[in-house]
């Protein structure tokens, strides 16, 4: 099997194979871009397009591709990757430089992000109160003092830390300003003690106008760090000057002194919590025009929906998204979106998530003016037939229903219902119009869903 047509039968076999088995949608998205190189000795040579369909493939598929491949050839075969060169796969749009223009030292040395400003933070009930506080501090510096905030990772406790740090310069240009994570105040501690040079140390920490010290509960257990910190905080405050602090639980939880704990509570204290879904939106439209991905309303909502842990993943997942339909040069669907981001998805998200196969009928009854009871008749007009299909579809989505389960709440068996699966998802992936209208319905069906549990 050393030719290029042998190699292609292999492959269009192989792939008919691993549609059986894993399905039509998860092989025309993953596996119909790998392009078949040549099987040599003991070896299948594979070029994918892009980084996101390797790892998927390598995770997930890898290991059914070589059991068919094996039934095929009678061998045990591994599979060698290569990357296509061309296209390349895009990557997110740079950082805009800061602005120009003469910065203190310090800001030039310890650089803040130039995108972490009180202008693109968005703001929702989870952190309003967090962000009123930073800017407030950021106004009036050693008014508020100190500053606690705390959340889990990836909430937005950084971004606040820089936007204070741009605030304060925006009033007063020659502010001494240090953002740290702990972390590296303690290795730049014991590089003094090491080096002798503990009087140096001093004198930068403590001759700030403002002290930005990221993630604290790392000196936890840290007693001659936590000391030196507890001096450096003392000599700081007692000058009026700004201490923000951010932690990943509230001060009470932290096993320190019990005197740095009580300075801790002594200023104000923030807390941020996981965003709503309101929240979640704005924050993906924010990037999306930020990153310039084409990617519709649609598909925000179903990551918003779905991926609700931290805005650092949120932002993770809309770049995959974004990345991947760009490379691939396809019309991005709920249906593919899903398959992409299944792994941030936990399973309690899917479950809370999940709808009423009567609420799925009436939604698409609404909309192709189709009365309810007509999906289970006997009638197979075009009119009636093909809203069938669609409501069968997004029963298959949208419900944890089984394929008979769901044949027998329209009257149909099982391989109707795959049948009416399969078409409508090849129609999404080539009838932009189509995919629009279908992506619209599911939205409708989740507002109404999510209408009705909260009565």
């Amino acid at each position: 099997m050393d030719n290029l047509t042998d190699i292609k039968e292999f492959w269009q076999e192989l792939i008919k194979k691993l549609e059986a088995e894993v399905g039509l949608e998860a092989v025309d998205l993953w596996i119909r871009p790998i392009r078949p190189l040549l099987i040599e000795t003991d070896r299948l040579k594979l070029e994918v397009p892009n980084s996101v369909i390797y790892n998927t493939v390598k995770q997930r598929y890898e290991e059914k591709i070589l059991q068919i491949a094996a039934e095929l050839t009678g061998k045990s075969l591994s599979i060698n990757y290569s990357m296509s060169i061309a296209p390349a796969d895009p990557k997110p749009l740079p950082a805009p430089e800061p602005a120009q223009g003469k910065r203190p030292a310090l800001m030039s040395q310890f650089s803040f992000n130039p995108n972490y400003t009180f202008e693109t933070f968005i703001v929702g009930g989870s952190n309003r109160f967090a962000y009123a506080l930073a800017e407030s501090v950021a106004k009036t510096p050693g008014q508020t003092n100190p500053f606690f905030i705390y959340s889990t990772p990836g909430l937005g406790k950084t971004h606040l830390l820089h936007a204070i740090a741009h605030g304060i310069f925006k009033n007063n240009p020659s502010a001494k300003i240090l953002y740290t994570a702990s972390e590296n105040f303690v290795n730049e501690y014991i590089d003094a003690i090491g080096s002798k040079s503990t009087e140096n140390f001093r004198k930068k920490y403590r001759n700030l106008d403002c002290l930005l010290l990221d993630d604290i509960q790392f000196l936890v257990d840290k007693e001659k760090s936590e000391e030196e910190f507890f001096n450096t905080f003392n000599t700081l405050a007692d000058s009026k000057k700004q201490i923000i602090v951010t932690s990943d639980r509230p001060p009470r939880e932290l096993a320190f002194n019990q005197r740095l704990v009580s300075r801790f509570l002594s200023g104000g204290l923030a807390d941020i919590k996981n965003p709503d879904f309101e929240t979640r939106v704005a924050i993906l439209r924010q990037k999306r025009d930020f990153y310039k991905y084409d990617v519709p309303d649609d598909i925000i909502t179903f990551i918003a929906e779905n991926v609700r842990k931290n805005i650092r993943e949120l932002e993770g997942c809309l770049i995959t998204v974004g990345n991947f339909f760009v490379s691939m040069k396809i019309q991005p669907t709920i249906d593919a979106v899903k398959e992409i981001i299944k792994d941030h998805i936990t399973d309690s998200d899917q479950t809370e998530n999940k709808v009423n196969i009567e609420l799925i009928k009436k939604v698409v009854g609404e909309k192709f003016n189709v009365d309810v009871k007509d999906f289970n008749s006997k009638k197979k007009t075009d009119a009636i037939a093909f809203p069938r299909q669609i409501a069968m579809y997004l029963a298959c989505e949208l419900t944890d229903m089984s394929l008979p389960d769901i044949g027998e709440a329209f009257s149909r068996d099982h391989t109707t219902v795959m049948y009416a699966r399969d078409k409508i998802r090849q129609l999404l992936h080539t009838d932009a119009y189509f995919n629009e209208n279908v992506n619209s319905i599911i939205a409708r069906v989740k507002v109404v869903s999510n209408s009705e549990k909260t009565k």
